[in-house]
């Protein structure tokens, strides 16, 4: 009956339906509720075993973060110790101020930066400068309010530095390019690509130990190096508070700079 209905074009089928929708609708809801309490209550089940697996890790691993705590802690006290032994300085830097490059000198022959620190924040002449990646530069000169820094990559740009692999002491010296050459490497020193080159702290202009480059290329006697630092995409970078007292080098390095 309902099917002819339909077919000769009459609406009570749809109004039929309509009211058994209506019916239906609310006896469905009640009987969906037990359904979904007992898939809730199998989600959570699920979940604190879930849970509790986790934490079982979590527990593994903070039990061995504990014994590299007690590692780190126990060779910070030998350090100490041997410091003070040997009455040797202490190598933490505190940063003098940290600022935002504003301005960018580029030319043939200069590749220096403009800082938004000087005097006033404490910053002084030859204060080295570090970005989150390693040495960029050093500290040229200073205003009140602004410095400029001469980057690595410079021309007059000579930096004391060491292989961490061996201990090899060498120079890397700027090109006016987006890498660096290691000149004055001792011959029989053994070296790679991708070897880390660390400043030595000779010359009194950067403490030792700050990252510089990577050896990136070796063609023969020519060595070449890529910065670790974002040299050409520098934003805030850090100027560090390291005061050295000056031997031969240094003031030979300062004279040069002065010359240029």
């Amino acid at each position: 009956m309902f099917i002819l209905l339909e077919t000769f074009g009459s609406g009570v089928p749809i109004q039929v339906r309509a009211f058994a929708n209506d019916i239906v609708g609310p006896v469905l809801s009640l009987l969906e509720r037990p359904v979904r309490a007992v898939q809730g209550g199998l989600e959570r089940l699920a979940g604190a075993s879930d849970i509790y697996v986790e934490n079982q890790k979590l527990r593994a691993e903070n039990d061995l973060f504990r014994q590299w705590k007690e590692a780190a802690l126990q060779l910070i006290r030998e350090n100490e110790r041997l410091r003070l032994i040997l009455k040797a300085p202490k190598r933490e830097i505190l940063p003098a101020a940290t600022a935002r490059v504003i301005g960018v000198g580029g030319g043939t022959f200069e590749r220096s930066v403009l800082v938004s620190a000087g005097s006033g924040d404490n910053v002084e002449r030859n204060f080295p400068v570090e970005d989150e990646n390693g040495l960029v530069g050093r500290v040229i000169h200073v205003g009140f309010l602004t410095s400029r820094i001469l980057l690595i990559t410079d021309l007059n740009s000579r930096i004391p530095v060491r292989l961490e692999r061996t201990g090899a002491l060498a120079i890397a010296e700027g090109q006016n390019e987006a890498f660096l050459r290691l000149r004055f490497l001792p011959k029989e020193a053994e070296i790679k690509i991708g070897d880390r080159i660390l400043t030595s702290g000779h010359g009194g202009l950067f403490p030792p130990d700050m990252p510089v480059a990577r050896v990136s290329e070796i063609e023969g006697e020519f060595i070449y190096l890529q910065p670790l630092g974002l040299i050409g995409t520098l934003d805030y970078v850090r100027i560090m508070a390291y005061r050295a007292v000056p031997d031969g080098d240094s003031l030979l390095l300062e004279d040069r700079d002065n010359d240029g």
